[in-house]
């Protein structure tokens, strides 16, 4: 696995292959599973796995050319590509194969051979997806196209996007993994399954659309106009053209490292989604020549000593002296790292850099935080991935994070890419920009985001996203010798110590599905920023206690930075948990260490994180404590609702929302002190403002908005309780 994205693959495959419409549809509804089903075995040639066959081998590709843009291909001579079920694949696997299926009842991860013959490029690897066409649920309007290629220990990794007509779906992205011998040996796909719709005509303009969100969440909300585009939205079973807004994120000091919102806008005005983001639309394949603000720079190393949270950092940092204006820089034109202002950057709209006449003035805080972004960079380049992308993107660093207002925001965070930049942001003085760890944490956000092709920032996939970065930051800290900790606690030189991985408890996190800690995944999370998004950062030790639990039992930390590395290649925007443990899986053949399998089912089965997640939750008991399950009587009515539990003092115990199957569900303390349960309906996932407000009534029998008719509830230490529906 060595040589990450070493070729851009820049090629518009506007092809026929993918244009049959399927004839497969599923009604299926269930959590994802990793299981066989019973398809109608459908007739193929099959070709003997044994049997020698000369291969095209893959040369190793040059540098990527930022310049180039996707170019339309002529559409070879069809091929007769034989119709896989699942079947099928496991036949071809001697029934070893993992086979996942999403919500929607369609494949989305395969580990294990789907094709009968080696393919040849990314072109040729296209003709796999054909085969599995059916499975995926794909049907027509599908153009997918080859964002870039890479390779890992004679293993060649393909990425695509998805394209309707001449506009890439969000979120859409899809992985073909090649085995040595050029055979597809794993996929996996966020592709959507239904986008075979005529798109209708706009009703609204961009301006309008921008109009209705400033309307709807009011003050504190700025559009950044610039980014306005038409995309292709999809959110389970539908999809849609729309329009795709992003403005500034208010509650961004809550949700750690998302300074946007981006918003989905249908043609006629309805407000369809919106998530926090980091990253913000811009061209990955343009040139914005950014190399040039390093040309002039000529660099030397300067010796430090900063002591800061009382801890003392001996540091050799490069500073560059710019031979145009004779001044001197924080930046690294070999690293090719450059650190700013951030309030020019984001609210003028003008690059500000750091300098200073003599290299010995620069603030402490500046430079320690823009050498932790030197050896989170030397990290990732030690195992041959060269900035974010891998392609060696610059790196812009922004100190003093703050609002439009000049108040500094107490957090340090990835902006994604903009303007041909890798952007990152931290407060001034603040202790989060002064950690290995916390940096590594903030970096990772950057490579997980650039390899998937897209990120979805709530409920399971945003903790997914959350671990990979604390994972890669502890790592990445250890590893260069920055810690002494023994424990995996994240930030524990900063000074604010915020999580542990060793023991989730210590910072109230779950150790499995449904424990006291666990915070239920929800839809209104998205928008809300209620129960942290779906748990994003206190889920996030579901999956990362996983690495330390690895560690345990024997993986160094180099083995599990190359197991973390091929699965982080491996994974797409929708892949949760089910998915996931069959990327590890396929990691850990990847790289060599197929010994950890068993200790992965056994913390899948641990954990809880196995097939319905919801119903897992809402059946795990804990003693001194019970559980409480409220129905609604659809999505639609909870969609906007949040329970609440409050105490003999009149005080909030807890809140929380509806699960994605209709279901709110906790754990409430059985101490013999009496409770009162609500439920707060709002007008819309902003919570902006109360439709209602019903409690319990005495008898415990129904809901109520007679305020004298309260039930008072004391709770069972094991049991578990359904209570009335709320209709």
């Amino acid at each position: 696995m060595k040589s990450r994205k070493t070729r851009v693959l820049a090629i518009l495959l506007v092809l026929s292959l993918l244009g049959a419409a399927c004839s497969k549809s599923s009604d299926t509804k269930e959590k994802k599973k990793t299981e066989d089903t019973d398809y109608e075995k459908h007739s193929m040639e099959t070709k003997d796995p044994d049997a020698t066959e000369e291969t095209t081998e893959a040369t190793e590709p040059s540098q990527r050319d930022t310049s180039v843009r996707p170019v339309s291909t002529p559409t070879p001579t069809p091929e007769p590509i034989p119709m896989l079920t699942a079947s099928d694949i496991q036949n071809m696997n001697n029934n070893n194969a993992l086979i996942v299926y999403n919500d929607e009842g369609n494949v989305s991860t395969i580990v294990g051979r789907f094709f009968h013959r080696p393919v040849a490029d990314e072109d040729d690897a296209i003709n796999a997806i054909k085969g599995v066409q059916e499975l995926l649920g794909l049907q027509t309007g599908y153009f997918p196209f080859a964002v870039y290629g890479e390779r890992y220990q004679g293993y060649t990794f393909y990425t695509y996007q998805q394209m309707k007509g001449d506009i890439t779906v969000t979120n859409a992205t899809l992985k073909i993994v090649l085995d040595p011998e050029g055979y597809p040996c794993m996929l996996q796909s966020s592709l959507a399954s239904n986008l075979d719709y005529t798109p209708s005509s706009p009703t609204i303009t961009e301006k309008d659309a921008e109009d209705l969100i400033l309307n709807a969440f009011g003050s504190g909300y700025r559009v950044l106009s610039e980014y306005t585009t038409t995309t292709v939205y999809t959110d389970y079973a539908r999809a849609q053209h729309c329009y795709q807004v992003y403005t500034n994120n208010p509650m961004d000091n809550s949700s750690f490292d998302m300074p946007y919102v981006v918003h989905f806008i249908s043609y006629d005005g309805e407000y369809l989604n919106g998530y926090p983001t980091a990253f913000l639309p811009t061209d990955p394949f343009a040139d914005f020549g950014n190399d040039s603000y390093f040309k002039d720079m000529v660099p030397s190393d300067y010796s430090f000593t900063i002591t800061i949270n009382g801890i003392q950092v001996d540091t050799i940092i490069p500073i560059s002296k710019n031979t145009v204006d004779g001044k001197y820089y924080l930046c690294d034109p070999n690293r090719k790292i450059i650190v700013a202002d951030y309030y020019a950057f984001e609210f003028e709209g003008k690059l500000q850099f750091d300098t200073q006449d003599d290299p010995n003035s620069f603030n402490a805080y500046h430079l320690l935080n823009y050498y932790y972004y030197t050896k989170a960079y030397d990290f990732y380049k030690e195992f041959n991935i060269e900035s974010t992308d891998g392609f060696g993107m610059p790196i812009l660093i922004l100190d003093g994070y703050c609002n439009e207002n000049g108040k500094p925001i107490q957090n340090c965070c990835n902006m994604g890419i903009q303007y041909g930049w890798s952007v990152f942001a931290a407060t001034d003085g603040y202790s989060f920009g002064h950690s290995l760890d916390l940096v590594g944490h903030e970096y990772t956000h950057g490579v997980t985001f650039y390899s998937k092709q897209g990120v979805q920032y709530y409920n399971e996939y945003g903790a997914i996203n959350e671990a990979y970065s604390d994972i890669m930051g502890n790592i990445m800290e250890m590893y260069m010798g920055e810690t002494s900790d023994t424990e995996w606690a994240v930030g524990e030189r900063s000074g604010d110590e915020c999580r542990s991985m060793s023991y989730p408890y210590k910072h109230y996190q779950p150790m499995y599905v449904g424990d006291l800690f666990y915070i239920s995944t929800s839809p209104l999370s998205r928008m809300s920023g209620l129960d942290d998004k779906g748990g994003v950062h206190d889920n996030s030790s579901l999956l990362s206690h996983m690495c330390y639990y690895l560690y345990m039992n024997g993986m160094s930390l180099e083995d599990l930075t190359w197991f973390f590395l091929a699965s982080i290649e491996m994974q797409t925007p929708n892949a949760d948990y089910d998915d996931f443990y069959a990327i590890f899986v396929a990691s850990a053949r990847l790289t060599g260490h197929e010994e950890i399998i068993p200790l992965l089912t056994d913390y899948w089965e641990s954990a809880g994180l196995n097939g319905s997640r919801e119903k897992t939750a809402e059946s795990t008991t804990l003693e001194g404590y019970e559980r409480i399950n409220i129905p609604f009587y659809s999505p639609q009515v909870g969609a906007y609702c949040v329970v609440q539990l409050i105490d003999e003092y009149g005080n909030l115990y807890l809140y929380t929302t509806m699960q994605w199957d209709g279901i709110a569900t906790f754990l409430a303390p059985a101490k013999g002190s009496p409770f009162i349960l609500g439920i707060t309906e709002y007008t819309d996932a902003s919570l902006s403002t109360v439709a209602k407000d019903v409690w319990l009534n005495h008898d415990l029998t129904a809901w109520t908005d007679n305020p004298y008719d309260l039930g008072i509830i004391y709770f069972e230490s094991g049991k578990v309780t359904t209570f009335p529906t709320y209709q």
